[in-house]
């Protein structure tokens, strides 16, 4: 999904994009990982602030391809080595998503992220025009079981304001246009496009995990 062209760009590329994401377990892996193909090289690796091996990943709440990726992801996230840190990034895409970002960084600040991500991400597919201002999102936090009063403290917090501009730095410095997207140990770049699906996204990203910071 393109920064800028996210409505032409679903109309022209989704299904090509969509197959990609949504490819069956048994979709074939790549033996032999192509620099350009499977995974960029940053030619300045990202400094992200992490201390040991690390996953990024770059969605919005909005992104259709995003939602799909998401369960093949989590399903990693609860199997990977302890030692692997993992961050997923809300990021700025088209319109709305800038209020998205900041109802995942509340939700974060809050300690809620992690036990209502899936909830949040079926909510705002379901309800593309929803969840686009404050009032709306205490309504689905209080839904969730949260502290509204709380969650509108965090939204207008300055902590809040830090995490959303480390987004934007963290997506530019990266050279990113696109969602979902992935940055290992803040060097190699992929994606569930273009490593050929969603499986194969994650098989790139245990073997560029593999390499280190090589």
């Amino acid at each position: 999904m393109q920064r800028r062209t996210f409505w032409q760009g679903s109309a022209a590329a989704g299904i090509g994009l969509l197959s990609g994401v949504s490819a069956p377990a048994q979709a074939q892996q790549p033996t032999t990982l192509i620099e350009g193909q499977h995974y960029q090289r940053l030619q300045t690796p990202v400094a992200t602030g992490g201390q040991g091996p690390e996953v990024l990943e770059f969605f919005w709440y909005g992104c259709p391809f995003c939602y799909k990726f998401d369960p093949t992801l989590s399903a990693w996230e609860a199997h990977k080595p302890a030692k692997v840190a993992f961050r997923r990034i809300p990021t700025i895409i088209h319109g709305a998503s800038r209020e998205h970002q900041k109802l995942f960084f509340a939700l974060e600040l809050m300690g809620m992220e992690h036990t209502v991500h899936a909830q949040v991400f079926t909510i705002v597919q379901s309800e593309p025009e929803g969840l686009n201002d404050l009032p709306s999102m205490q309504a689905l936090v209080r839904k969730l079981g949260g502290d509204a009063d709380k969650f509108a403290a965090m939204y207008k917090s300055f902590g809040l304001q830090a995490r959303c501009q480390g987004a934007a730095t963290l997506f530019g410095a990266a050279g990113l246009t696109s969602v979902p997207s992935l940055l290992i140990n803040g060097r190699y770049v992929t994606s569930p496009s273009m490593a050929g699906g969603a499986d194969q996204a994650i098989h790139v990203v245990d073997a560029l995990l593999a390499r280190g910071t090589a």
